[in-house]
Parts: C-alpha cells; structure tokens; sequence
C-alpha cells in the first residue's frame, strides 16, 4: 500500500484567500458592473439539434424601444472558428448543427429589454434527420452534418 507521507500538499486543506468573498457573495465579477451607455447583448439560440432556417423575421423585436441592433449570420462575413477544426459559424448560417447554436444576437439597452426582443424574433425552422449515437452517425445513410468538411481550415 502506498503512503502520501513525502508530498507537501496531497491531504492537506488549502485556504483559499478568495473562497470567502466568493461563497458569502462579496465577490464582484464582470456581470455585476453597468456602465454608462452600455449595450447589454442576448443570443437567440436553436432548440433543434439539426434543422433548416427557412425565414428568420426581426420585425416585432426592431420596434421595441432600447433595441439598438439585432444581427443574423447575414449581417456578418462567413468566417469559421473553432480550435483546432474551424467548422462553427459565429452566428447559424442555413442550418442548425446543435441545441443552442447561436442563430441571432440583440444588443439592448438593458438584459430585459433584450431578452424581450429575443422573444420576439420568429425562426421558421425545418427540422432535420439528427443522429445522437456516434456508432450510428458512422454507418452508412447517417445524416451529413457538415457537407463540406475537407474545406475546413484544419482538416
């Protein structure tokens, strides 16, 4: 049997200098401070985990009042990110690939006046075949999740 004797730290409580703040709520983070003329931004996220955009309508969350811009992938220029494969849009293009990829973004005056105006965005969505098994995503007939894989940086 192997003993712990000869290591300085293995079994010995550590005192954390930040733990009180932390667990007492005393801590402030990035969250918590308002600025003046900040602009507090939501993401309208997928609920599928695989599915066409048919029509993604803007109009009912443009006319709230503190809605300073809402943005779509057709707003951006395509450009893929990721770590070592570059495969993920910064906002869905055509499709959805996972439950809670970004599809648009609001940047409000307020979190609340945002996350009304990402209640009111309307996606028409077309669901799609989806595979959850990585055996089954390789059989034959699996559905193709990204059709143009060797075109990505990183392949």
């Amino acid at each position: 049997m192997k003993t712990y004797e000869h290591f300085s730290a293995v079994g010995i409580p550590t005192i954390r200098s930040d733990g009180e703040p932390k667990v007492t709520g005393a801590t402030r983070y990035t969250a918590d401070y308002t600025l003046s003329g900040m602009i507090w931004g939501k993401c309208l996220r997928s609920p599928f985990s695989h599915a066409r955009i048919r029509r993604i309508d803007l109009e009912r969350a443009k006319k709230i009042k503190g809605v300073i811009a809402i943005l779509t992938a057709a707003d951006l220029p395509v450009r893929l990110t990721g770590i070592v494969l570059k495969d993920m849009p910064v906002l869905a293009t055509s499709r959805v690939r996972f439950v809670g990829e970004r599809v648009a973004v609001v940047g409000a005056e307020s979190p609340d006046i945002a996350e009304d105006a990402l209640s009111r965005i309307e996606v028409d969505y077309e669901e799609l075949p989806a595979v959850h098994d990585p055996l089954e995503a390789m059989s034959a007939g699996a559905p193709i999740v990204h059709e143009a894989l060797r075109s990505y940086d990183g392949v």
